[in-house]
């Protein structure tokens, strides 16, 4: 491997690990998530195209990243072997390993560039084969070594459990912020003024009888697996933008432990469209597909918009929270603002579901 120690962070450098002396041509890849993960399109000649990432600063070597790392590592070999075509195997270092670290301790991988595009106000047909995809994955993740399937409590409602405990005890009302107003960044004075809209759907909409059932749930014990976690409209790819041929399942990087509910929750959950509140007929539709292809039990489905809709309320604390308190800086605040926006037109129905649910006949 290259000794990143003294030639810094080159993105041409680091490709080295894998590609050796080839050359190769690198820019920024425009429209990457909002993890605070660097991308870079990688390309050699006309036919050869990567996709160069970091993990993020927590996935450090020396601090229990790089085991992590081979774990989805091997989870996306894993699918890719079942016969999952839309999942890309990591490319393979000179060395033999999947990550290259750069001076920083930061690892870096190399994956197969997917051409396709997302799509965010999807057709029916499109989410129905997203959602078939999603199925087919999920099946095969079933049999991946590291991760047996069992039953327990899902990591999804014990993260969501504690979010809940945070908001009652230190309420949106109160959130503080690092000097005046005037001394605020353009995305904090944007978070802010949606700040105050939340404060007072929170208010109108029973806010706070949603947030302490939520605080107060017996979670129950699902089947647990391997899942992505991180599944949204952005991560998967189609042939086209009007096509409805999936092409590629991207971001691996937030894989873990949970029950698949969370992902079908999390991906349906992105999808723009007309309708109001689930489950919309679009969601109806794409369940249909899904079950087709693995049937999910009903403890299961029942706890899906339940998923979504407190996915939906501490997502925007977590971005409050972020923005807010934390200072976090995204590289592509406007993307930042539309994800809020898109957080808060769900808002209301959200609340409401988490109210009105009878959560002893799921």
């Amino acid at each position: 491997m290259p000794d990143f120690s003294t030639t810094g962070f080159i993105p041409r450098t680091i490709c080295r690990a894998w590609l050796g002396s080839r050359e190769v041509a690198i820019e920024p890849l425009v429209g990457a998530g909002f993890s605070g993960a660097r991308v870079w399109r990688a390309r050699s000649g006309t036919a050869d195209e990567w996709v160069l990432k970091s993990w993020t600063p927590g996935e450090r070597a020396g601090e229990g990243g790089v085991d992590r790392i081979t774990w989805v590592h091997g989870l996306m070999r894993h699918l890719r072997r079942q016969g999952m075509a839309e999942v890309v195997e990591p490319m393979t270092t000179i060395d033999g390993g999947t990550t290259a670290v750069d001076a920083e301790g930061t690892p870096w991988e190399l994956l197969p560039f997917i051409a396709g595009r997302p799509a965010t106000v999807p057709t029916a047909a499109q989410t129905a084969a997203a959602a078939a995809c999603l199925a087919r994955l999920h099946a095969a993740a079933e049999s991946f070594a590291g991760s047996p399937p069992v039953c327990g409590v899902p990591a999804a409602f014990q993260r969501r459990i504690a979010s809940a405990q945070r908001l009652i005890e230190r309420p949106w009302a109160g959130i503080g912020l690092r000097g005046t107003v005037g001394g605020m960044t353009p995305l904090q004075r944007a978070v802010a003024e949606r700040l105050a809209v939340a404060v007072k759907v929170f208010d109108k909409e029973r806010g706070d009888a949603a947030v302490r059932r939520v605080a107060a749930l017996e979670p129950p014990a699902l089947p647990l697996q391997a899942v992505l976690r991180d599944i949204w409209s952005d991560h998967v790819l189609y042939a086209e933008p009007d096509s409805s041929r999936v092409v590629g399942v991207i971001d691996f990087h937030a894989a873990s432990i949970d029950t698949p509910a969370t992902d079908i929750a999390r991906l349906f959950g992105s999808w723009q469209s007309d309708a109001v509140g689930p489950p919309t007929m679009i969601w109806s539709q794409a369940l249909r597909a899904y079950e087709a292809i693995r049937p999910l039990r009903p403890i299961e489905r029942g706890w899906i918009s339940w998923l979504h809709a407190t996915g939906v309320v501490f997502g925007l604390d977590n971005w409050f929270r972020w923005t807010l308190l934390e200072s976090r800086e995204f590289v592509r605040p406007a993307r930042v603002i539309g994800r809020l926006d898109q957080l808060l037109a769900a808002f209301p129905a959200a609340l409401a579901d988490i109210v009105d649910r009878d959560v002893d006949a799921v």
